[in-house]
């Protein structure tokens, strides 16, 4: 019975997200137009990107936030200055979880999305222009300056 218990108490711990990485936060945190929020599933490349930008965001005034892509529908992108999408390419299609989330919040024009893929060559302008990349860590440092290329346009609006 004990053993049970512990079993049920473990399971709800896990699903109710209380397990998660440190760096991910709760839905209830700062939103505003000089927040930044990025979304992801979470790989080693993705989190390079992620350490750069948000040591380059912090430096210009910024606040970076960061929770899991599978999190997205508690993230509307009007309640930040700008939202990071970051996914993966998904058997010769854009991924449908990035197009639910361009469509959720109506196209709008402050959200990059950034998606990986095996194949370097792999480009995405429809619905929405992304930055495609292979996960090769001597790309990071090209996507996170492509993605801040982005944000600068986007946050001098």
């Amino acid at each position: 019975m004990v053993n049970y218990l512990v079993s049920v108490i473990v399971f709800l711990v896990l699903i109710s997200g209380c397990a998660a990485p440190g760096k991910m936060v709760s839905v209830e945190k700062v939103k505003g137009d000089n927040v930044i929020c990025i979304l992801l599933k979470e790989s080693r490349f993705k989190d390079r990107i992620v350490d750069n930008l948000t040591k380059s965001l912090s430096g210009k005034g910024y606040e970076v936030i960061t929770d899991r892509r599978k999190n997205a529908n508690f993230y509307k992108s009007s309640d930040y200055g700008a939202v990071v999408y970051m996914t993966d390419y998904w058997a010769w299609h854009t991924p449908w979880n990035a197009k639910r989330y361009y469509h959720n919040n109506n196209g709008v024009d402050n959200v990059i999305f950034v998606i990986t893929s095996g194949n370097p060559k792999v480009t995405i302008q429809k619905p929405f222009d992304a930055v495609t990349s292979a996960s090769d860590f001597d790309d990071v440092e090209r996507v996170t300056q492509e993605i801040t290329g982005r944000l600068d346009t986007i946050l001098r609006k």
